[in-house]
């Protein structure tokens, strides 16, 4: 089971990571936008169906994913656990931890693959 669980958010994870670089690349070719990292951080979760009690909770949990990389774990690590712990899907998770860390701690960029 666990080798199942770990196929799906390496490969949800692998196109998440993809997915985001192009955003990033997006992103930074426009101009600066007006919403704060919270707000930014919400949108991404919104559109792929994650909801938080509010935007503080959004932002807590998203700089809880820079601590965990912060402390020396993988972003496959980190989406297995925020896997195990919620009732969000593979492709949930994995952009859960890529877009946190996108959005709250760009410097640890390089764990995520």
């Amino acid at each position: 089971m666990a080798t199942m669980i770990s196929s799906r958010v390496i490969a949800a994870f692998t196109t998440a990571v993809g997915a985001s670089a192009i955003g990033l690349a997006v992103a930074t070719a426009g101009t600066a936008s007006a919403n704060t990292t919270d707000e930014e951080f919400l949108a991404q979760m919104r559109a792929i169906g994650v909801s938080f009690s509010s935007p503080q909770a959004a932002g807590q949990q998203g700089q809880q994913v820079c601590g965990e990389l912060a402390a020396g774990k993988n972003g496959t690590d980190i989406a297995e656990e925020v896997l195990s712990q919620t009732d969000l899907t593979a492709k949930q998770a994995a952009y859960f931890v890529v877009d946190a860390t996108r959005a709250y701690c760009p410097e640890y960029a390089s764990q995520l693959t």
